[in-house]
């Protein structure tokens, strides 16, 4: 039995599973409902599957092309890890030094990770998109100086680049995701490149996973900063307030239970921290959020938003996710994430929140309300493109055009 097999505790837990977008029956819900759902999940038809061709980088400058199995045995030859953990990036976010400072310093957490924990080694896979040929070459290039450059720094940590075509955050954790059930690792997880995590808290996310016997999902607690934007001013207020879909754990720093994401995420799904969410999320728990933790003490700190225009299409996008979700998935978690989750506190539609005073409690149901237009207007066009036969082929993938990771002077 390898490092995973001897940290997994208990059974697996219950899963959710997707309901199918044609040929569903109407179960426990009312007729309005299953139509709803029904008609505004086929009003978006995406491509089944987040799979393209993937080179595998290896820390020599070698490339496997030949397929998961064979990066895993590589991988395989020079350590035996417990948790895979998958560092994300494009080769248009920033220039070759830029990535190797966010990749120092994700390697000074990994280092300490693997001082508290030496009985649960990582395995580290840098995942670079391109959208061109030249891109491309250029990707295998910088994956190239980046591995070598951990393994410099982390002689005893298996590593891994991942030089595949964008955009789609799900189809590098994907690629990930195969090598990873391959080498039977308990969990993946991820960190994104614009954020910036605490001394300590890689560490403590993965203490609070391997607590759990690598079950669920384990993730950090997300400090926000603003910029210098009016929107991201004006949006880190309203959040503050509103609390909006923040009481589980985002893709930002995850840490997951390879069940939950056998397979890897399918095409339908854009939200990394969505699927995982509903595929977890269990109504009938006394706490539903239960298998979804967040680790207080793990610290990951981010930006709020950006210039007007692209936060405009990065709302939109969220919206759509949201929608997709909640015409997706079983009735009992889709309800609960609407009335508990996204719309706590919008009275009197959902309860009066007035856990920090009633003046605080009538502001979050205005801010509330005000999102709950904007998604209505985004349902309404998913309905009527599902009534129409019309469906939406994709989510607009909506990065901000400046990427830029938090110091601690921020």
């Amino acid at each position: 039995m390898g490092p995973a097999g001897s940290l997994r505790q208990g059974p697996p837990v219950r899963l959710n599973e997707p309901l199918p977008v044609r040929g569903r029956r109407r179960s426990g819900e009312s007729f309005l409902t299953h139509h709803v759902r029904k008609t505004m999940a086929r009003g978006f038809r995406p491509p089944p599957s987040w799979s393209v061709p993937v080179r595998y980088v290896l820390p020599d400058g070698t490339t496997v092309a030949s397929g998961a199995r064979a990066a895993a045995h590589a991988l395989r030859n020079r350590a035996t890890p417990a948790l895979a953990l998958v560092a994300p990036t494009v080769v248009s976010r920033g220039t070759l030094t830029e990535q190797e400072e966010r990749l120092d310093a994700l390697l000074d957490r990994v280092a300490e990770t693997g001082e508290t924990h030496p009985h649960a080694p990582l395995v580290l896979f840098v995942g670079m998109q391109w959208s061109s040929a030249p891109e491309e070459a250029e990707s295998v290039r910088r994956l190239g100086a980046l591995l070598r450059r951990a393994a410099d720094r982390l002689p005893a940590l298996g590593v891994c680049g991942l030089s595949l075509p964008g955009p789609g955050k799900p189809r590098t954790l994907n690629a990930a995701i195969e090598v990873a059930e391959l080498l039977g690792c308990a969990g993946v997880g991820w960190v994104d490149d614009d954020v910036s995590l605490d001394p300590g808290c890689l560490a403590r996310l993965v203490g609070d996973f391997l607590t759990a016997g690598c079950r669920g999902a384990s993730g950090a607690t997300k400090i926000p900063h603003t910029k210098e934007f009016a929107t991201s001013r004006l949006l880190a207020r309203a959040k503050a307030i509103a609390a909006p879909a923040t009481n589980y754990p985002h893709g930002c720093c995850i840490l997951v239970a390879t069940d939950v994401l056998s397979g890897g995420m399918p095409g339908r799904y854009v939200s990394d921290d969505g699927y995982i969410c509903f595929r977890l999320l269990d109504p009938a728990l006394p706490d539903p959020l239960a298998r979804l933790r967040l680790v207080p003490d793990a610290h990951c700190h981010y930006y709020v938003a950006g210039p007007a225009g692209e936060t405009r299409r990065r709302i939109r996008r969220l919206l759509l996710n949201h929608l997709v979700d909640l015409a997706d998935w079983p009735l009992p978690a889709a309800r609960y994430y609407f009335r508990e989750v996204l719309f706590a506190g919008m009275w009197p539609l959902t309860g009066f929140d007035s856990s920090q005073g009633r003046r605080r409690g009538a502001q979050k149901a205005a801010i509330k309300w005000l999102y709950f237009l904007w998604f209505a207007g985004v349902g309404g066009e998913l309905y009527l493109r599902g009534l129409t036969g019309r469906p939406l082929r994709g989510i607009e993938w909506a990065p901000y055009s400046v990427v830029r990771t938090v110091t601690p002077a921020d």
